[in-house]
């Protein structure tokens, strides 16, 4: 599957198939990212910061800092 036929395919969803469609999507980028940012051995204080911009408000950043804590 192409990009065209997924963005065809998301032109096509109903209004409540679409928000399932975003909440689900804003799921997976958090955790892509949180994935991203765990992979790092000792991330710099301006990673962190990167991060915190770009996760306000998700959850992920809390769910970052308290794995952090623990390892």
């Amino acid at each position: 599957m192409n990009i065209e036929a997924i963005q065809e395919a998301i032109t096509r969803l109903s209004p409540e198939e679409m928000a399932r469609f975003r909440a689900w999507f804003k799921e997976f980028e958090n955790e892509v990212i949180l994935s991203e940012a765990t992979s790092v051995t000792s991330p710099s204080r301006e990673h962190i910061n990167k991060l915190k911009g770009s996760l306000k408000g998700s959850g992920a950043m809390k769910a970052f800092m308290e794995e952090r804590r623990k390892g």
